[in-house]
């Protein structure tokens, strides 16, 4: 059995400058954030499947889907007005780190590493 994907707190998120879209299901919930050119980017995750996936679009066209079938732990925060998600993920010997920054445009940041 996988540990417990450790999430923030909703409650904690709602003076960040972000949209929190909370599922039909209380253990999923989505967050949107809005870059100044115009990108969104909304983090998804599942805490009973133990999944995340952030999607970044721009106008109609989808930029960027990527998917952690195995994070273990995801943080939100908001530095100097840019909008920080962080996804950890770990599986088999291997560990990663998604970055993604929303701010005046987006930024992706992507690292998978053998442990």
């Amino acid at each position: 059995m996988s540990a417990q994907l450790e999430v923030p707190r909703l409650e904690d998120l709602s003076d960040i400058g972000i949209m929190v879209e909370p599922s039909d299901q209380p253990w999923g919930v989505s967050l949107v954030a809005w870059a100044q050119d115009g990108s969104t980017v909304t983090l998804t995750w599942d805490e009973i499947a133990g999944s995340a996936r952030i999607r970044w679009t721009s106008g109609d066209d989808v930029r960027l889907v990527i998917e952690r079938e195995t994070p273990v732990k995801i943080s939100v925060r908001n530095e100097h007005g840019v909008i920080e998600f962080h996804v950890w993920s770990r599986w088999e010997g291997i560990g990663g780190e998604l970055i993604v920054r929303v701010g005046e445009h987006v930024a992706v940041h992507d690292t998978l590493l053998h442990t």
